[in-house]
């Protein structure tokens, strides 16, 4: 289970990803029974997950491991760009972020996402991520995400990389599932 990304560079990740998906180091998502993170190693632009064996080797090393996590996903978000959708009076209802890395839908959770969107759709912020190359972010102070629940659900089913069709609530850099879209 190999994806193509643009760096070379060996890095350490951890990577939103459905439940099915079979990694050794893998965290639940709170209140969520079909989202995953996955610590993933980067190695020749190809994301892995581990191998049997390297889970003892882990608890040495995982503060190390969390701070090169946290600088990968910061690497990544620092090079994407928001599209802020606005409805007929220019009132921003949801932002979208898309990119061709695998990482991105785990963009989430790096440092100062959140911060991000305050002054757009405020402090408290639901997010989607249909598949690996997309995140949704809506302001909690509105119902938008109700209104995209067909477009999340398609873009879930209709990808080779499906991440979730859960609406989760981003707190203090942490994931907690709503639930699943219906």
């Amino acid at each position: 289970m190999a994806a193509v990304l643009a760096d070379t560079e060996t890095k350490w990740a951890w990577m939103v990803e459905p439940s099915f998906m079979d990694y050794k180091v893998r965290k639940k998502v709170e209140g969520s029974e079909r989202t995953i993170l996955a610590l993933v190693r980067i190695r020749d632009g190809e994301i892995f997950g581990l191998e049997d064996g390297h889970e003892r080797t882990l608890d040495l090393a995982m503060k190390t491991i969390q701070a090169e996590a946290s600088r990968t996903l910061a690497d990544l978000f620092a090079t994407l760009k928001p599209d802020f959708i606005r409805d007929k009076n220019g009132v921003i209802q949801y932002a979208s972020l898309e990119s061709p890395n695998p990482l991105t839908a785990s963009c989430v959770l790096a440092p100062g996402f959140a911060e991000k969107f305050a002054d757009t759709l405020g402090p408290d912020l639901l997010v989607a991520m249909p598949n690996r190359n997309q995140i949704l972010v809506f302001s909690r102070q509105d119902q938008a995400f109700e209104r995209m629940a067909e477009f999340i659900i398609a873009g879930y089913l209709g990808s080779n990389y499906p991440v979730s069709r859960e609406i989760f609530a981003l707190e203090n850099g942490k994931l907690r599932s709503l639930g699943v879209l219906q």
